[in-house]
C-alpha cells in the first residue's frame, strides 16, 4: 500500500508523461504552412526561414515546380510551362546565382526565332514576303507588313503608364474594357479582329480580353526589350530551379498533400488534407491558382468580393503537342518549321533545346477559343486531329516529326489553366482584392503580382506575402 506522498509522486510522473507528447506536438507544428511548391511558395518559404520561422510547404503533385514543368520524358527536355527568364527578372536571376543554378542564353525563343515563319491563312500557305500584299491579309494598310501578333501590339497604342503597377490604379480603370470593341472603334475590320485574336494568350478571343490587361503585357514586353542581358533558360530545364530551392529548405517539402480545407482555429489556423493529415500553424500562405483554390473549403469564408474573384476569374486554355524532329524536312524549302495559322494548329514553334544548331523539337501551341474544338475528345483523337491539320499546313513534315507528349494545363486539377485571363472589367473589380490577406491566411501566386508577370511575378508575390506574414508575426509576438 502506498502513502499519500508516494501517490502524488507517481501522479507527477504520469502527468509529465501525458503532457510530453502534447509539448512535442506543439513544438513540431510549423509557424507557417505554405500551400504549393511553385516559385512563389518556395521563395516565400526561403524568406520566412531566413527570418527564423519554421515553415512547412505542402505540394499536391508528386513533383516540385508548379507551372514550371520541364518534360524530362521528352528528348531535349522541352518546357510545358514557363518558357524563358527575361532580362528584367531580377529576383529569379539572383535566386539562381545564389543557389548555383546555371542560366544560359536561349537561341530559339518561342515566337521570336530568327527563321522564316509560314503564314497559314484560310488554308493557304504564305511565305513572309507574300503576306504584306496578300488578299488574305485584313490588317490596316500601315500594318500589313507585320505578322498579326506584332500588328496587335502596334494597335494598342500607348496607355501612358508611369509605373509598372499603374494597371491596378483607378486612374486607368477606363481601359478595362473589351479589346475587340476598342479595335473596331479604331476602324479595324471584324475579320482583322478575328485574325488578331487567333492564339491569344490573354483571353478566349479579343472580345473577351481586357484592353487594360494587354496594355500591361505590352509595357512588360517593352521593358524586356529595352533591358540588356537577353532571354535565358535554366540549364537542364527551368524546373531545375524550384527543385534546388526546395532542396535547400530546412524542412523538406511534403508531396501528395492535397489541401481540402483551411480554417481558423483559436488564434491560429488549421490545414486539412485529403489524406487525413492536419497541420496547425499560426499562419497559412496559399499560392494556389484560383481554379484550384475553388476546391478548398475556407472557414470563415472569404470576403464577398474576394470570394467572387476566386469564382469568376478565368484562366487561359492551353493545349500543347510536343514533337521530336526525326528528319530536317524543311531543308531546301526556303522556310523553317514555324507556323502562324488561323487553322486548328494555331502556332508551331521550332526549338533547339539539345543545342545542335538546328531545330530538334517542335511545339504545336493552341490557345483560348481554339482549344474548344477539341473538348470532349480522347487524347488520341486530339493528337490525330491536330496532326492532320499540321500535315495539311506543312505536308513536308509527314514522317519527319513524331508526337512525344500532349499536354493541357486546363486538365490539371491543381492548375485549371495557364494563368489569369482577366475578362473586361475584372481588373478594376478584382485586381487588388485577390492579394488581400484574410485573418492569418495570406495569398501569393503570379495572379497576385503587381509589378511583374510570369516567373518573376511569382517570386514578387511570394516576397510580398512573406513580408506580410513577418509583419503580422511581429504584431502578435
Amino acid at each position: 500500500m502506498i502513502n499519500r506522498r508516494q501517490f502524488l509522486g507517481h501522479m507527477g510522473v504520469l502527468t509529465a508523461g501525458a503532457l510530453l507528447p502534447l509539448r512535442l506536438l506543439a513544438a513540431a507544428e510549423p509557424d507557417v504552412v505554405v500551400i504549393g511548391a511553385g516559385l512563389s511558395g518556395l521563395y516565400a518559404a526561403e524568406l520566412l526561414e531566413a527570418a527564423g520561422l519554421k515553415v512547412q510547404v505542402l505540394e499536391a503533385r508528386d513533383r516540385i515546380g508548379g507551372r514550371l514543368y520541364t518534360l524530362d520524358d521528352v528528348a531535349g527536355h522541352p518546357e510545358a510551362g514557363g518558357q524563358t527568364v527575361g532580362p528584367t527578372y531580377g529576383r529569379l536571376i539572383f535566386t539562381a546565382l545564389k543557389h548555383g543554378v546555371e542560366l544560359k542564353p536561349m537561341a530559339y525563343t518561342p515566337g521570336s526565332e530568327p527563321v522564316a515563319q509560314i503564314m497559314d491563312i484560310a488554308g493557304q500557305r504564305l511565305l513572309p514576303d507574300q503576306w504584306p500584299d496578300s488578299a488574305l491579309n485584313p490588317l490596316p494598310p500601315s500594318l500589313r507588313q507585320l505578322p498579326p501578333d506584332q500588328a496587335l501590339l502596334q494597335l494598342l497604342g500607348d496607355a501612358g503608364f508611369e509605373t509598372a503597377d499603374d494597371w491596378l490604379s483607378a486612374d486607368y480603370a477606363y481601359l478595362d474594357r473589351s479589346l475587340g470593341a476598342y479595335l473596331r472603334e479604331q476602324g479595324v475590320s471584324d475579320r482583322a479582329v478575328e485574325l488578331l485574336g487567333v492564339n491569344s494568350n490573354y483571353g478566349r478571343n479579343l472580345d473577351e480580353t481586357s484592353l487594360l490587361a494587354m496594355q500591361r503585357v505590352k509595357m512588360l514586353l517593352l521593358q524586356g526589350f529595352a533591358t540588356p542581358g537577353g532571354y535565358k533558360v535554366v540549364a537542364g530545364g527551368n524546373q531545375r530551379l524550384p527543385e534546388v530551392m526546395a532542396d535547400k529548405l530546412a524542412t523538406p517539402v511534403l508531396r501528395g498533400k492535397v489541401v481540402k480545407s483551411i480554417s481558423r482555429k483559436g488564434v491560429g489556423m488549421e490545414v486539412a488534407c485529403e489524406d487525413g493529415s492536419t497541420y496547425q500553424p499560426r499562419f497559412v500562405l496559399s499560392t494556389l491558382p484560383l481554379p484550384a483554390l475553388r476546391n478548398v473549403d475556407i472557414r470563415p469564408g472569404l470576403p464577398d468580393l474576394q470570394a467572387e474573384a476566386v469564382r469568376e476569374v478565368a484562366y487561359g486554355r492551353v493545349l500543347q503537342l510536343h514533337l521530336s524532329v526525326t528528319r530536317p524536312f524543311w531543308q531546301g524549302s526556303g522556310f523553317m518549321p514555324n507556323v502562324w495559322s488561323d487553322g486548328a494548329i494555331e502556332r508551331v514553334f521550332a526549338t533547339d533545346p539539345r543545342e545542335t544548331g538546328q531545330p530538334t523539337n517542335l511545339t504545336i501551341w493552341i490557345n483560348g477559343q481554339g482549344v474548344e474544338r477539341f473538348d470532349g475528345l480522347a487524347e488520341s483523337a486530339v493528337e490525330a486531329a491536330v496532326m492532320d491539320d499540321f500535315h495539311r499546313a506543312m505536308p513536308e513534315a509527314k514522317g519527319g516529326a513524331k508526337v512525344e507528349k500532349v499536354w493541357s494545363w486546363e486538365s490539371s486539377r491543381f492548375s485549371g489553366g495557364s494563368f489569369a485571363n482577366w475578362l473586361p472589367g475584372q481588373i478594376a473589380r478584382y485586381g487588388n482584392a485577390v492579394a488581400e490577406s484574410h485573418g492569418n491566411l495570406f495569398f501569393a501566386g503570379e495572379h497576385t503580382a503587381r509589378w511583374a508577370s510570369g516567373m518573376e511575378g511569382a517570386l514578387e508575390s511570394g516576397e510580398r506575402a512573406a513580408n506580410e506574414i513577418l509583419a503580422r508575426n511581429r504584431q502578435t509576438t
